[in-house]
């Protein structure tokens, strides 16, 4: 996969953590941590400060869940079955993580998640 679309990769589950953080009314604690966590390892991969200028860029914005699954499907239309179900299944493993990363799965979190995976998978 080229550098172009690892960064689109990344930049898509930037945009689906934040999404998935706040759908319960708050980002905060966990959610937050693990987030800034996972920015941080992006670092291994080299210069990460687009990214990172584009997160606290989204920080401000408020995502709808048809947009996180209409960019899914936009980033995956091109890929190979097998380099698609990698991606899908990185995004669901990322977006879980965050679900997860403060301690409560609240119903609109899984029920976004839902919705998100049935919407995708199709």
């Amino acid at each position: 996969m080229d550098t172009k679309k690892i960064a689109e990769v990344i930049d898509l589950m930037a945009k689906a953590g934040l999404f998935f953080a706040k759908v319960d009314g708050q980002y905060e604690g966990g959610e937050k941590k693990f987030i800034e966590k996972y920015l941080g390892k992006l670092a291994e991969f080299g210069d990460v400060e687009d990214i990172k200028g584009k997160l606290e860029g989204y920080l401000n914005e408020t995502f709808t869940l048809e947009q996180i699954i209409d960019d899914t499907k936009e980033l995956v239309k091109d890929f190979s079955k097998v380099e698609k179900a990698a991606i899908l299944a990185s995004i669901a493993t990322f977006i879980q993580k965050v679900i997860k990363a403060d301690g409560d799965k609240e119903t609109a979190e899984v029920a976004a998640y839902a919705a998100w995976k049935n919407a995708v998978l199709q």
